[in-house]
Order: structure tokens, then sequence, then C-alpha cells
């Protein structure tokens, strides 16, 4: 009995020393999933961080850019206004030259409009003289042309008078011409159309006697063939 419980006990102990490391086994399996998913967190925060961190360095990047953009841009601006501030006042002294020199070449241009006008109102009148002139000698050239073109035209509306006479009688004739011999065409196609109606009524006569003569030889016929058969018998039926 003593063997018995000394092996009972054993076994016991054997049972509780295999459960505890079977929990510990647990309990570490468990640390090194949790240590694992540590690590994991710790690279996964590492890589947000060089992101985050990356992201940052653009950004600044871009910001950095688009300051010295601007400050170029105000550069050029204030450049542009320095070189329209110096253009306008050199255009203002320009202009200033150009006044007085126009008042100067406005004087001048006023003298010499008015000897100019002096001058062309001299050629006008010389204009105007040469013009009568021109004009009367042409007037005078017109009425001789125009005098000329209407003898012309009642010679070529006489001529022209003359030849539709000649035309017209021409004509007169030839129609007269188209006219007989169409006379003698027509009375030639009645004639030959008063025989052809002759000849369809002999031929719808002779047409008629024929079909009479085979009506009657084809009736002669039928007589002699329904007397020489006799009566006819009734077929007997079939057994």
């Amino acid at each position: 009995m003593q063997g018995q419980a000394n092996l009972t006990a054993a076994r016991e102990a054997r049972k509780r020393a295999e459960l505890d490391a079977q929990l510990l086994a647990n309990r570490i399996a468990l640390l090194k999933q949790e240590e694992e998913k540590a690590w994991k967190k710790i690279e996964e925060t590492k890589k947000r961080a060089a992101e985050i961190v990356k992201l940052r360095e653009q950004n600044e990047q871009k910001f950095s850019a688009k300051e010295q953009f601007y400050k170029q841009k105000w550069e050029s601006i204030r450049n542009a206004q320095a070189q329209n501030a110096q253009q306008r006042e050199k255009a203002k002294a320009i202009r200033e030259q150009t006044r007085h020199g126009l008042m100067e070449q406005k004087l001048l241009n006023a003298q010499t409009t008015k000897q100019q006008s002096q001058h062309m109102l001299l050629q006008k009148k010389e204009r105007e003289a040469a013009e009568r002139q021109a004009n009367l000698e042409r007037s005078s050239y017109l009425k001789q042309r125009k005098d000329e073109a209407k003898r012309r035209m009642e010679e070529e509306r006489m001529a022209q008078l003359e030849k539709y006479r000649e035309d017209y009688e021409a004509r007169a004739a030839q129609e007269e011409m188209l006219r007989a011999r169409t006379d003698a065409l027509v009375a030639k196609m009645e004639k030959e159309e008063m025989e052809l109606i002759q000849r369809l009524q002999n031929t719808q006569t002779v047409q008629r006697n024929a079909y009479e003569e085979l009506e009657a030889a084809l009736g002669q016929t039928s007589q002699q063939i329904s007397s020489s058969r006799g009566p006819k018998t009734e077929p007997r039926p079939a057994a």
C-alpha cells in the first residue's frame, strides 16, 4: 500500500509539473507574441516618423521655394516700377521737347501753308480756265461724234430693215413650199389610209367566212361520230 501511494503521489506530482510546464510554455508563447507585436509597432512608428520627417522636409522645401519665388517676384515688381518711373520722366522730357518743337513747327507750317494756299489758288484758277477750254473742245467733239453715230445708226437701221424684208420674203416662200409638200403628203397618207381600211374590211370578211366554214365542218363531224358509236352502256360495277 505504501508503494502504491508513493506511485500515485509521484504521478500526481508529474502531472502538476507537466501542467506547470504547459502553462509556462503558453505564457512564454504569449510573451513572444507580444514582443513581436511590439517590434512591429516600433517599426511602423519609425516608418511613420520617417514619413512625417520626409513630408516636413518637403513642405519646408516647398515653402522655401515659394518664399524665394515671391521674393524674386517682388524684386521684379520693384525693378519694373523703378524702370517705369524712369521711363515716365524720360517721356515727360521728350514731351516737353516735342511741345516746343511742335510750336516752332506749327508756326513754320502755318507760313508754309499760307504760301501753298496762295500757290494752289493760282493753280486752281489756271486749272479751271484750262478745264473750261477743254470742256468746250470736248463738247464740240462729242457733238460731232454723236451726229456721226446717229447717221451710222440710221444707215444700219435701213440696211437691217432691207435685210429683214428679204429674209421675210425668203421665209414666206420656204413656208409656202413646205405647206405644199405637207398637203401632198397628207393627201397621199389619206389615200393610203382608205386603202388600208378597205383591205382590213376584206380581210375581216374572209376571216369571218373561214370561221363559219370551220364551225359547219366541226358540227357535221360531231354528228357522224355520235351516230357511229351508238347508245352508251353503263359500266358494270366490280365484284
